[in-house]
């Protein structure tokens, strides 16, 4: 049963997913990120013991999503040492949850590459940074036998280079 919720939450995922990487506006993305973060979070925790770091990490980047979208709402930039904070905060819940597999790393790199992507002001930027990131992601799915996940991440990956080559064909128009 709960490999099915598994499915269910990293299905609306994917949803969420294939319309943030279309949008200009990076409060928006924020907000999509933010929502499929938790589900993805939700769908890590319901796919078993071997995806509890991926779990555990989303779960953070909600909080500092959320701290994000406040600082986009306010028209402030994210201070560096908040991005230092942010990935002190990765780095321990790795050492925290203890690094289980190999592949932990992974989601601790995804993780970090995440905070490069806040600190992001030009959406163009951030989408390229969430290249990385969902590539990182795959091969974590992947090895943590998390195929709802590998089926969300993959779709993000594929849907946010599409974005990428449309917002770059306007900007030659």
């Amino acid at each position: 049963m709960a490999e099915y919720i598994s499915y269910a939450l990293s299905g609306a995922a994917t949803v969420l997913g294939l319309i943030e990487p279309f949008n200009k506006k990076m409060s928006i993305i924020l907000f999509f990120s933010l929502v499929g973060n938790l589900l993805v979070a939700a769908s890590y925790a319901f796919a078993g013991t071997e995806a509890m770091t991926g779990a555990l990490i989303c779960a953070v980047a909600c909080v500092e999503l959320i701290i994000n979208f406040i600082l986009k709402k306010k028209e402030k930039k994210i201070p560096a040492w908040l991005l230092v904070i942010y990935s002190l905060a990765f780095v321990g819940v790795n050492l925290i949850g203890g690094i289980n597999a190999w592949f932990d790393i992974l989601a601790l790199l995804a993780a970090l590459c995440f905070v490069f992507s806040y600190a992001q002001q030009n959406s163009k930027y951030y989408r390229v940074l969430f290249v990385v990131n969902s590539g990182l992601w795959i091969v974590y799915d992947i090895c943590a036998v998390s195929y709802g996940n590998l089926f969300t991440h993959i779709a993000l990956f594929i849907a946010t280079i599409i974005s990428i080559t449309i917002h770059e064909r306007k900007k030659e128009e």
